[in-house]
């Protein structure tokens, strides 16, 4: 058993093989090598590490832990995610920063996902989290229903950083699609004193640019 899966189910889960460094951009072929956006147009950060593909099962549990409160589900995933990134981070964060909720949102919602997944890692990682150090300004419209385009201008001038940081954070979220939401929050960051940005996400769906 690994984290209250049987192995058969641990390895039946979508693991994302052969990705981007930078964003984690499902790629075929070479790894280690950057997607053509990332090289185009180089994000604010420094990596992305994502354990799956937004695949099934994954693409129905997620949706639900947000949309019909299900947050219960988090837990283990959020220790499968953990014992994958022991490996992969040297070196490690000094403070890990969940993508914020504003707190409207996250009142009807009950609760901050991506804050669930990031008390778990910290726990689990030995890496201290702040679920207070950056603020959502405003209600944004709901990233899905958007282009990348219109992403990035929906989001623009959200996040407020409420105090200086640590030189090396990592972004913890759910899932990344386009990454708008990491490079505009990632701007932010900077400015308040981090000089290496890592994202941290369970799942990564492939990009449409």
């Amino acid at each position: 058993m690994a984290n209250g899966l049987c192995e058969g189910c641990h390895g039946d889960l979508p693991w994302l093989i052969g990705a981007c460094p930078r964003c984690a951009e499902p790629l075929t072929g070479t790894r280690d090598t950057l997607c053509a956006h990332c090289q185009q147009d180089p994000p604010p950060f420094e990596r992305t590490l994502a354990a799956f593909s937004y695949e099934f099962p994954l693409n129905q549990l997620l949706p639900g832990i947000k949309y019909h409160r299900r947050p219960a589900a988090l837990g283990w995933l959020s220790r499968t995610f953990a014992t994958w990134l022991a490996d992969r981070i040297d070196p490690a964060p000094q403070l890990l920063i969940p993508v914020p909720q504003h707190p409207l949102k996250e009142l009807r919602r009950g609760f901050n996902q991506a804050a669930l997944i990031a008390n778990e890692l910290s726990h689990a990682l030995r890496i201290p989290c702040s679920d207070t150090c950056v603020r959502k300004r405003r209600v944004t419209t709901q990233q899905a229903e958007l282009s990348r385009v219109e992403r990035q201008a929906n989001l623009r001038g959200s996040f407020n950083v409420r105090r200086a940081l640590p030189p090396h954070v990592a972004v913890v979220d759910d899932v990344m699609t386009t990454g708008s939401t990491a490079r505009e929050l990632s701007h932010a960051l900077r400015e308040c004193g981090a000089t290496r940005i890592d994202i941290w996400v369970l799942a990564r769906t492939p990009d449409a640019h």
